[in-house]
């Protein structure tokens, strides 16, 4: 039973990770760079994503996700504990 309650902790927090990496790429039009095989295209893809990393744009999708995982895990968390008692 533990262990099940670790894999839906683990899989909650690599969802939320693989989505919002996804997104990251997507809005720095990483896709693009596949096509170029230029070191400064490359340069260029890495300070875009940099740039999309401070910006409020990106960080407005996942603050909430972010937020529901941490409260999926509590949730697991304390039936964990409750079954424990």
């Amino acid at each position: 039973m533990p262990l099940l309650l670790h894999l839906m902790m683990a899989g909650v927090w690599a969802s939320t990770v693989v989505i919002h990496t996804r997104r990251l790429f997507r809005l720095a039009r990483v896709e693009q760079l596949a096509r170029w095989e230029d070191r400064v295209r490359l340069r260029s893809g890495a300070n875009r994503i940099w740039w999309w990393l401070g910006q409020q744009e990106f960080w407005r999708g996942v603050i909430p996700d972010c937020l529901r995982a941490m409260e999926i895990t509590a949730m697991i968390f304390l039936i964990a504990w409750g079954m424990s008692m």
